[in-house]
């Protein structure tokens, strides 16, 4: 009796052993990220294009186009002006020291098309052109 508890033991041990030192695939798949690729992705840029300059926008998911200059505002040699209309966005007066005025106004364009929302309200995407033009009004 004492052989078999003994021979039964050992067949337990010797089958657990086996059944967890064996490699298996994993059902589930696996998902490996790493924190370079984490900030990589969450940061992308976009172009500002005025007059004969050009700046670089670092970008985040949902950014408008006023966050973006806002923040390159702060970094840069790049200013505006403008003013906040409740229920209607931001509206740029100058940049770069240049006015409107005379009936001349500054007008963006997104990717080469007049933009059809505000600067408030433009969403910006990873390899937008955004670029600014004094013209004369309508």
């Amino acid at each position: 009796m004492k052989q078999t508890i003994l021979l039964g033991a050992t067949v337990a041990v010797v089958l657990t052993a086996v059944f967890v030192y064996v490699p298996r695939e994993s059902s589930a798949p696996q998902t490996i990220i790493s924190v370079q690729s984490l900030v990589t992705a969450s940061t992308t840029q976009a172009t500002l294009k005025v007059d004969d300059k050009t700046y670089l926008l670092n970008i985040t998911q949902n950014e408008t186009v006023i966050s973006a200059m806002r923040a390159l505002a702060s970094a840069d040699t790049f200013t505006f002006t403008g003013r906040e209309y409740p229920g209607l966005g931001f509206f740029v007066d100058s940049i770069n020291e240049k006015k409107s005025g005379g009936g001349n106004y500054w007008v963006f364009y997104v990717n080469g098309v007049s933009a059809s929302m505000g600067v408030s309200a433009t969403l910006l995407q990873a390899g937008d052109i955004i670029e600014w033009k004094y013209e004369k009004g309508y």
